[in-house]
């Protein structure tokens, strides 16, 4: 799978997670609410989890991608700021920047050879997992935290 913005779209899943990470890691930190901060954990374990994988096919395909120290950087900031914000902004947050992921995604699904779909619909899932968990806490949902739960191979 090559086309124009496959280095570039590769490159954001990196990014993504490792900002990922250390959002949810900074914002579960600062949440005083166990709910939260369990909710917050399991963010991150899903984050961790599909850099893992992504870290994985970089191996396997032989490809290199360079470490995204500033967006390492502004996920620890962001985190603080979102760990501090009342939940329902917190969410709205977290819901508006999951869909700026979501055609990045869903170009490399399009994209892909049958031996890479797998991991790329699974990079497509996590994303929107973590929307479908925010945009549930905002309406107060249950289970808002099983589509996280389930990607994590847990049981509800």
């Amino acid at each position: 799978m090559r086309y124009p913005q496959y280095q570039s779209d590769l490159h954001h899943i990196h990014q993504s997670e490792v900002y990922g990470a250390n959002v949810f890691k900074m914002a579960g930190r600062l949440t005083l609410s166990r709910k939260k901060k369990e909710k917050w954990a399991l963010l991150y374990d899903l984050e961790i989890q599909t850099l893992e994988r992504f870290l994985l096919y970089i191996e396997k395909t032989g490809q290199q991608d360079r470490y995204p120290l500033i967006w390492a950087l502004k996920g620890y900031f962001e985190g603080i700021v979102l760990g501090l914000l009342p939940w329902p902004v917190a969410m709205r947050l977290l819901a508006k920047e999951t869909q700026s992921f979501t055609s990045i995604w869903q170009r490399l699904k399009t994209n892909s050879k049958d031996s890479e779909k797998e991991f790329f619909n699974y990079v497509y899932a996590h994303e929107k997992a973590i929307e479908a968990f925010a945009k549930r806490e905002l309406m107060q949902g249950k289970d808002s935290i099983g589509p996280v739960r389930s990607l994590l191979g847990l049981s509800n």
